[in-house]
């Protein structure tokens, strides 16, 4: 078996398996945030990021957890749940997180140097999640499918409908695989009580 050929049956199996885990970590801490114990931080900077014709603020923030001072940096939400506006809004939203400024912070207990102001916003049913995780699980299927079909038909000495089989069956596995692993390293997350 060539290098390159081992190099293809690792990334097959690999890929889907974490994309899934990834993607369920994700959406077990998005579900998670909102129970995250609160710490003021105190606001470092502020600027405004832009993105074509909307800006949105974005701040540097420090925090102490358990004697240990963190760095994070935040895009904060409106309270009716706006992030990115015009230039003048912008503006506007982030003069009252001037330096120095207080600002509530919701930290990871078991990874404290995540955090987020606005942990409501994290949520798994957010269409940029949803779109993400979709596009990551098609490219891990894909990448599997290409590659299993190929040393399938190459090695196995397999055809036809066993080789379509085989690869839905794989293809099934390696899934299940990364939600097995997803939900074994959430469980390892997990602060023991």
């Amino acid at each position: 078996m060539t290098i390159i050929t081992t190099l293809v049956l690792i990334l097959m199996f690999i890929t889907p398996i974490i994309s899934v885990m990834t993607i369920m970590l994700r959406l077990g801490e998005a579900r998670q945030a909102v129970n995250w114990p609160q710490v003021k931080g105190q606001v470092t900077d502020v600027r405004l990021l832009q993105s074509g014709n909307q800006y949105q603020p974005e701040l540097d923030v420090t925090y102490t957890v358990a004697n240990e001072t963190y760095s994070s940096r935040q895009r904060p939400v409106s309270p009716n749940g706006q992030a990115k506006g015009s230039k003048a809004w912008a503006r506007e939203f982030s003069l009252q997180f001037k330096p120095g400024t207080a600002v509530p912070l919701y930290y990871n207990p078991t990874q404290p140097k995540r955090a987020t102001m606005s942990p409501k916003q994290m949520n798994a049913s957010s269409s940029q999640t949803q779109l993400t995780s979709i596009i990551m699980i098609v490219i891990a299927v894909g990448l599997h499918l290409l590659g299993a079909r190929g040393l399938i038909a190459n090695f196995l000495n397999l055809s036809g409908s066993s080789v379509l089989v085989t690869m839905i069956i794989t293809t099934i596995v390696s899934l299940l695989l990364g939600g097995a692993l997803g939900l074994l390293v959430q469980d390892l997350r997990q602060p023991k009580t």
